[in-house]
């Protein structure tokens, strides 16, 4: 008894301690021998200029300007004077995932009038569909080459940043997909990186309420 009851409180604890977030799957690429140096002026610009949404990408745009802020980079709002630009995207894929599990069937036991406790009967299996919403977002970076008389734009660094949920809104974990990205901004993760953010994490704070 005074086992289960050390259980409960753990568990109780632990619930009161955890934090809700979203688990983030994220990938960063870069160019050899080249850097994104700090406090560079950054200009940030959707990836389609004719985006079906673009209030939905000004308030992305604005949670960019206010990450890159966070981490030591001037954003800056003139798009012919910059040292790099970020174009950004947003997206989403769906999957299904079928199966089937386990029911358990209890009852509860009595014998001569006197309660005997729950006993384990037999279990069925039921299918069960569920679909799970793959949200994405694909950071660019390009550097500024006018300097060198070049008017082209090169490509320095992607990131891609992905959640998996079982709801489709994309407003619930865009804040997430922005820190899972800035995590490894400018730098090559060489394999895909998977963590947990928390609705705790300062960055989130930071940015949740921007519009």
């Amino acid at each position: 008894m005074k086992k289960s009851y050390l259980i409960l409180v753990s568990l109780l604890f632990c619930a009161a301690g955890c934090t809700s977030g979203y688990r983030v799957h994220v990938n960063g690429y870069s160019e050899p021998n080249e850097t994104i140096q700090k406090r560079a002026s950054i200009y940030v610009s959707p990836e389609e200029p004719n985006s079906q949404n673009p209030i939905f990408d000004k308030q992305v745009k604005t949670k960019i300007e206010e990450l890159l802020k966070w981490y030591d980079y001037v954003p800056v709002s003139d798009g012919n004077d910059y040292d790099y630009r970020i174009a950004f995207q947003v997206g989403m894929n769906s999957h299904q995932r079928a199966g089937y599990e386990p029911v358990y069937h209890t009852s509860i036991g009595y014998y001569g009038g006197y309660y005997t406790g729950y006993h384990f009967g037999y279990s069925t299996y039921v299918p069960f569909y569920d679909t799970y919403y793959d949200r994405w977002l694909v950071m660019k970076v390009f550097a500024n080459d006018s300097d060198s008389g070049s008017e082209d734009e090169k490509v320095i660094w992607v990131g891609e940043a992905m959640i998996s949920t079982n709801g489709d809104d994309i407003r619930r974990v865009i804040d997430y997909l922005l820190v899972g990205c800035f995590e490894y901004f400018g730098a090559d993760t060489t394999r895909q990186r998977s963590f947990i953010i928390t609705e705790k994490d300062s960055r989130i704070l930071q940015i949740e309420s921007l519009r």
